[in-house]
C-alpha cells in the first residue's frame, strides 16, 4: 500500500476463521514512527527484536504455551509524528489487536522489551528513556493543567521527575513514547483525535494526560533500559586504543550480545 499509511508483512485476519471465544491468542500491532531517516543501529536493533519476538512464539507454540501473542508490524514513514501515531492507534483498532506496542525509529531496545511491558499488566507503560539532546532528562513527568483566564486558553506544564525510582514499576503523569504499551481499551475509551494537536507539551502528555481524565493509569518500569540514539561515535585513536585493550567477554559484558558497541571517550 503507497501513501504515508502502509502495512508491512501483515495481512487483516478474518475474523470467521478463529473462535471468538478463543482467549489463547493475543493481538499485538508493533508501530514504528518512521522519520525518514531511521539510523543503520535502530534497524539493526528493530530486526533483531523481530526475531527473538517470532522464536519466542514459535517456542511457545510448540510447547503449548497459552497464552501466546500474534505480531502485526505497521509503519508510518516521513509525516507528521502525532499524525503517524494517530495512524497507528486507528489500525490497532481496525485489525482487532489488543495492544499497540510502538518504539520510535531512533530508540534501541532490549529485544524483551513487550514481554516486560506486558507482564506489568498496565493501562499505559513505558521503558524508561532519556532526551536526546542535553540535558538529557528522563522522560517520565508530572504534568499540571490549568485554565489561563488572560489569553483564555488551557495551559499544561510539564516537570521531568529527575528523582525518578530506580530499577522499578512506578506510577506517573505522563511517560515519552520511544517504547510504550498501549491497551486497546485505552484507544477505544478515549475521543478522537488521541495524537493531532497543537499542545506545545508533545502528543505523548498529551495523550497520557487525556487518557488519565478516562480513568487510565500511566506507568514506567525503569528496570527497561532504552537508548536514544544521538550523534554518531567519531573513531579516533583513543576510542581505538580502549575498544582493542577489552577481551570478547569483556566487550559482551559491557554492550550485551548482537549490537554495535560505542564507547564514553572524550571527542577530538
Amino acid at each position: 500500500m503507497r501513501g504515508a499509511f502502509s502495512q508491512v508483512a501483515s495481512r487483516k485476519r478474518n475474523m470467521d476463521e478463529l473462535s471468538k471465544n478463543d482467549d489463547r491468542i493475543i493481538d499485538v500491532a508493533v508501530g514504528i514512527c518512521l522519520k525518514g531517516h531511521t539510523p543503520p543501529k535502530a534497524y539493526h536493533d528493530r530486526m533483531l527484536m523481530s526475531f527473538c519476538m517470532g522464536q519466542r512464539e514459535s517456542e511457545d507454540k510448540l510447547n503449548k504455551v497459552s497464552p501466546r501473542f500474534r505480531f502485526q508490524w505497521f509503519f508510518v514513514g516521513e509525516v507528521f509524528v502525532p499524525f503517524a501515531r494517530e495512524q497507528l492507534a486507528q489500525a490497532t483498532l481496525n485489525y482487532k489487536c489488543d495492544y499497540l506496542f510502538m518504539v520510535d525509529d531512533d530508540m534501541v531496545v532490549p529485544f524483551d522489551t513487550f514481554y516486560r511491558l506486558a507482564a506489568n499488566d498496565k493501562d499505559i507503560c513505558a521503558a524508561l528513556a532519556f532526551t536526546r539532546n542535553p540535558n538529557h532528562l528522563p522522560v517520565a513527568m508530572i504534568t499540571r493543567e490549568g485554565f489561563d483566564p488572560a489569553s483564555k486558553r488551557p495551559y499544561c506544564f510539564k516537570d521531568n521527575i529527575m528523582a525518578y525510582p530506580r530499577d522499578t514499576l512506578f506510577q506517573c503523569d505522563a511517560v515519552g513514547f520511544g517504547a510504550v504499551l498501549i491497551k486497546r481499551k485505552v484507544i477505544e475509551t478515549m475521543p478522537k483525535p488521541w495524537f493531532m494537536s497543537t499542545s506545545p507539551t508533545g502528543e505523548d502528555i498529551l495523550f497520557c494526560n487525556e487518557a488519565r481524565k478516562c480513568g487510565f493509569e500511566v506507568w514506567m518500569d525503569s528496570r527497561i533500559k532504552t537508548g536514544h540514539l544521538g550523534d554518531s561515535i567519531i573513531i579516533t585513536e583513543e576510542y581505538a586504543d580502549n575498544w582493542n585493550k577489552l577481551t570478547h567477554e569483556e566487550r559482551e559484558r559491557k554492550f550485551g550480545k548482537y549490537t554495535f558497541p560505542t564507547l564514553e571517550v572524550a571527542r577530538p
